[in-house]
């Protein structure tokens, strides 16, 4: 498979308010269950590790598996984000890292069995790079466990 390569214009310089505000965008679009707003987020050739993951999976990937499992009506999900550290590595580029809560109720496991998931001590970090029509898109996700 042949890498998809995206070219970044330059626009006004990315403020650390925006990527907090993409950020908070993308949990109230998560948790309010909008699948192609969610697909949206990430750029083509984006990357994901999930919480519970052995490998990365590409962007689009992720947001099925996430309809798949957490998008049907009888689930709820809740998510508390904590304080979001940005860098800015660039005009177009930013790194936000926070910790996070995350609980949903009725997801969809394997063979038609609704499980409940209950995260209390989530980390985040997203990569987000400007694109070619000047929204921020995540080119790298990685979602995390603590051990404890």
């Amino acid at each position: 498979m042949t890498p998809t390569y995206v070219t970044f214009l330059p626009m006004s310089s990315l403020s650390i308010d925006e990527v907090r505000a993409e950020v908070t965008r993308f949990w109230n679009v998560f948790t309010s269950k909008a699948s192609d707003l969610l697909e949206e987020f990430y750029a083509p050739d984006a990357s994901v590790f999930a919480s519970s993951s052995a490998r990365s999976e590409p962007g689009r990937l992720a947001v099925a598996r996430r309809k798949r499992e957490y998008f049907d009506k009888q689930s709820s999900v809740r998510v508390q984000v904590g304080y979001i550290e940005v860098q800015l590595l660039s005009d177009d580029a930013a790194v936000a890292s926070y910790t996070f809560q995350f609980h949903a109720n009725r997801i969809a496991a394997g063979a038609g069995n609704a499980v409940e998931e209950d995260i209390q001590h989530g980390r985040a970090t997203q990569v987000f790079l400007v694109d070619s029509d000047h929204k921020l898109r995540i080119v790298h996700e990685h979602f995390s466990v603590s051990a404890d």
